[in-house]
C-alpha cells in the first residue's frame, strides 16, 4: 500500500474512533446526560474535522474544486451543529453528526479499495 492509501487508512481510523466516542456516550433517551462524555467526544470530533478542512483548504489539496466546497460546506455544518449539540445534546443531533462521519468513511474506502485494485471495475455486470 503506498502512502496515499496509509493516509486513507488513518483518515478512517480517526473517523471511526470519533464516532465510537460519541456512540458510547449515547443511551435510550432523546436527551443527553453532561455527565455521559459527550462534551469531550463532541469535542474530539471537532477537532478531527477542523483538520480535515484545514486540509481541505489548503492550496495543495488536491481535490476538484467542487468536491472541495461541498466538503467544507459539510465542515461548516459539522461545526454549527457540534456548538448546538454541546449546548443542549439530544440522541437525533448527535447522531446526525455519526452519521455524517459514517458517509465519509464509506468515501474514503471506497478511494482505498480503488487504490489498492486500479483494474477493479464497478460491480456491474456486462
Amino acid at each position: 500500500m503506498d502512502s496515499a492509501g496509509s493516509g486513507r487508512q488513518i483518515e478512517i481510523s480517526i473517523l471511526e474512533m470519533a464516532s465510537g466516542k460519541i456512540r458510547n456516550c449515547l443511551g435510550e433517551e432523546e436527551l443527553i446526560e453532561y455527565g455521559s462524555g459527550i462534551d469531550d467526544a463532541l469535542r474530539f470530533n471537532q477537532k478531527v474535522w477542523d483538520v480535515f478542512c484545514a486540509d481541505w483548504s489548503a492550496e495543495t489539496c488536491a481535490l476538484e474544486d467542487s468536491l472541495r466546497e461541498s466538503l467544507l460546506s459539510l465542515g461548516l455544518f459539522v461545526k454549527k451543529r457540534t456548538f448546538t449539540m454541546l449546548a443542549q445534546p439530544t440522541r437525533s443531533g448527535v447522531l446526525s453528526l455519526v452519521e455524517l462521519n459514517d458517509n465519509l468513511i464509506q468515501g474514503l474506502r471506497g478511494q482505498v479499495e480503488a487504490e489498492e485494485d486500479p483494474t477493479a471495475t464497478d460491480g456491474s455486470v456486462d
